[in-house]
């Protein structure tokens, strides 16, 4: 959807704030880099700052071999190569084992513990612990330099006007939640000006080997809800730190209920073992420093606990109490977060948007659209679909599918009621649109009051023609259709709306970027293990990544500020006055060192183009704004020199010429941003065309880049939109051409305004210059 007549955005409006949390106490506390200087090799860096390496040079060549897949033996093989070992590079360390000692005295990080935990129960081997501090992983990140301007410590509420009628929730901060937790640690007369750290966990079983093995990690991910949305969420950012690795039973009891429920007590007892230390510091608090040194008391409780369904079943111990109902078993009489002051189960584990929402679509949704419109009818329509560029084109159908990823989840959200209309019953359609309207309504970063009343009015909808699948038999077990609603993701999503009062805006707490955490934090380093007692090495390969990362970090910095005082010394009282340079350079280095995938900016591209276009420029600028929406040809057409008859020929569009005419005329004398949306094609026909050219160049793919439509300071992936010709040879015999949706009245806001008023729906045929 393009929006060329204006933005959409508004103002923040009216922050209500809870006053005296987040007191600073001193500004003295120890900061990341006075960590780095006090180190036990720190008097060495004074005279050579990349100390134990010999150079800059030598500690990048260091951090490219222990960054890099190389084994050990191949590491060896480049270091023995006589280009590097005689000619050229004079390293300080001749093979991979003297490279990793010289790795080994970097600065630490929090340190790794082992701990075999005693059973009554025979198992198959020890059952060993890994883990490190909780509070100081934590503090980590507390005090991680890399996130010094991405840190909200103060409760606030939002609401769109002064008068407060409508209130906004987005951060964890704005919801109900740490609201309450500042309230409760002021009724119990701690100190005030007390910081409250959301602590938010992870855990999920993932495969560390791939087809053969069937070796398996349990591992605990460790964020902090006071990052921001943004920033957290974000798959590059590193926002979660491995704190434990726990342990994976065998138990040799002979019945599988019985072991598992050794499994789920062995679970919870690791957790308390953990994350005792949090509880400790929700407890009494604990004394942290933030990322400019400034002292806080900070409260740890438990925010959020982002987990797939049975998982949360188990931490919330509900299975257990049946259990013990029907075995007359004691169950998991303990639960971990039983003695973690302010943890609530019902706050803590909210819905998630990829476990409940999406998956719940693939397990229930679907297959009900597969019974009741048919596997060959469904796997046909949705074959004949036109590809999308960035999206997946099901050419197979989707009835067969297997090991679908959250991604093709939301693929197929996007095509379902289009393709169940009018091969389904309307009550049928009706119910499948309402959860699909409550799915994209619930992923909003933003979500007000008036939206959470629409989620609640769709679920409504719903439930009231819910019968119908039941009646058409759509809900179907392996051998026959089930006549109840017993689906837990379905109950959990009755819950979106409190929870998001309570916790923010629910797509904040996805389990895309601590899924993806488990590239990174167990399966690379699992790859440069022997295939022999995963843990312990996994454990010392990320000690080893995490120090290089760390180094890197603190001699970039110091180095930034080594060349900035320099440039103050030698600099004149000219100033230039660019305003395009970020006003914190600190801030730009920092974002550079955090970013591992950029997004192509069009939007700053074709702000440089006006900024020289009164100077001469060697080709026409192939970069445009239309308000919030950027269009960007390729440098190099797809054809050129092609003559407008034939071009109009090809294309199958008869009026070519006039339209081109009524461009230039309009263009001529008004300048018009939109040229001939609204003017009949046959008015133009009429019209005598005017060329002053017969020739012209034609892109088969266009650009479009948008900004998010909740935060204008995010720009979103550009998206291609193909116009080719009919062409039987490459596959289309028909030609691609690919549909938008463009807004040309100023009076129309969209979305607000809907699918009426200024839109125009463009079939795109051609892209010429």
């Amino acid at each position: 959807m393009l929006n060329v007549d204006g933005a959409h955005f508004e103002d923040e409006g009216e922050v209500e704030v809870y006053e005296g949390a987040g007191t600073c106490y001193a500004g003295d506390g120890v900061t990341f880099l006075d960590l780095f200087d006090s180190d036990e090799y720190a008097e060495c860096r004074k005279e050579n700052l990349f100390y134990p390496f010999a150079s800059k040079e030598e500690w990048e060549v260091a951090d490219f071999l222990l960054r890099s897949p190389l084994s050990m033996a191949a590491i060896n093989q480049f270091l023995e190569l006589p280009m590097v070992r005689i000619h050229q590079l004079k390293l300080s360390f001749r093979n991979a084992k003297e490279l990793r000692s010289h790795a080994e005295m970097l600065p630490k990080g929090p340190s790794w513990k082992c701990r075999t935990i005693p059973s009554l129960n025979p198992t198959k081997s020890p059952i060993r612990l890994f883990w490190r501090d909780p509070v100081e992983c934590l503090e980590s990140l507390f005090s991680n330099p890399l996130f010094h301007d991405q840190l909200n410590f103060v409760p606030h509420r939002v609401y769109t006007t002064s008068v407060q009628l409508l209130r906004v929730y987005s951060e964890w901060l704005t919801g109900d939640s740490a609201w309450e937790i500042q309230v409760c640690t002021a009724c119990d007369q701690l100190p005030r000006g007390v910081t409250v750290l959301g602590t938010v966990l992870s855990l999920d079983k993932t495969n560390i080997t791939n087809m053969t093995g069937a070796r398996v990690a349990h591992p605990l991910l460790l964020g902090l809800a006071n990052i921001r949305m943004n920033t957290r969420t974000k798959l590059s950012s590193r926002a979660f730190l491995l704190t434990a690795l726990l342990p994976i039973p065998q138990y040799l009891h002979s019945k599988p209920w019985m072991r598992g429920m050794l499994e789920d007590r062995l679970m919870h007892e690791c957790l308390s073992i953990v994350l005792k230390p949090l509880m400790k510091a929700t407890e009494i608090g604990i004394m942290m420093s933030d990322p400019a040194g400034n002292v806080c008391h900070c409260f740890t409780p438990l925010a959020a606990y982002i987990v797939d369904t049975p998982e949360a079943c188990m931490l919330a111990c509900m299975p257990y109490f049946q259990a013990c109902e029907q075995y007359r078993l004691n169950g998991v009489h303990s639960p971990f977060w039983a003695d973690w002051p302010l943890a609530d189960s019902s706050v803590f584990l909210m819905p998630k948007p990829l476990h409940h929402w999406h998956k719940e679509f693939y397990d229930h949704n679907l297959q009900w659209c597969l019974t009741v419109v048919g596997m060959q009818e469904l796997d046909f329509r949705i074959s004949i679909l036109q590809p999308t560029t960035g999206y997946h084109h099901f050419c197979g159908g989707i009835s067969k599918l297997k090991q679908v990823t959250g991604r093709v989840h939301r693929d197929l959200q996007r095509y379902i009621v289009g393709l169940i209309a009018g091969a389904a019953p309307h009550r049928f359609v009706i119910a499948i649109c309402a959860l699909m309207d409550v799915r994209y309504m619930a992923q909003s970063p933003l979500p007000d009051e008036n939206l959470l009343a629409c989620i609640d009015r769709s679920l409504s909808i719903f439930h009231e023609n819910k019968d119908v699948i039941i009646s058409l038999g759509a809900r179907m077990g392996t051998k026959k259709p089930i006549d109840n609603w017993f689906i837990l993701k379905l109950e959990l999503m009755q819950s979106i709306t409190a929870s998001s009062r309570k916790v923010g805006a629910l797509i904040q707490w996805s389990a895309d970027a601590t899924e993806h955490a488990h590239i990174s934090e167990i399966k690379d380093p699992a790859w440069h293990t022997n295939n022999n007692d995963y843990d312990p090495q996994i454990c010392h390969h990320l000690d080893r990544q995490e120090k290089l990362r760390c180094f890197a970090i603190a001699t970039t910095l110091k180095k930034f500020f080594e060349d900035e005082v320099d440039e103050e010394d030698e600099e004149d009282e000219e100033d230039d006055g660019d305003c395009d340079e970020p006003t914190d350079p600190q801030t730009a280095l920092l974002a550079e060192l955090n970013q591992t995938r950029i997004t192509t900016n069009y939007f700053s591209k074709a702000k440089k183009l006006v900024a020289v276009r009164c100077n001469n420029i060697s080709h026409l600028p192939r970069t445009f704004v239309a308000a919030s929406t950027t269009i960007h040809l390729n440098f190099d057409p797809t054809h050129t020199g092609l003559k407008i008859d034939e071009v109009a020929d090809d294309f199958n569009i008869p009026d070519l010429r006039q339209v081109l005419s009524d461009f230039l005329q309009r263009d001529v004398r008004n300048g018009e941003a939109g040229h001939g949306l609204g003017v009949p094609r046959r008015q133009l026909i009429d019209r005598p065309s005017v060329l002053p050219f017969e020739r012209i160049q034609i892109w088969h793919t266009v650009c479009l880049q948008q900004v998010s439509f909740y935060d204008a300071s995010i720009v979103l992936p550009a998206q291609t939109v193909h116009a080719s010709p009919p062409s039987p040879a490459s596959g289309w015999p028909k030609g691609r051409r690919d549909a938008v949706l463009v807004n040309i009245d100023r009076a129309y806001d969209w979305p607000k305004s809907g699918l009426t008023g200024g839109l125009v729906y463009v079939d795109t045929n051609l892209a010429y210059h």
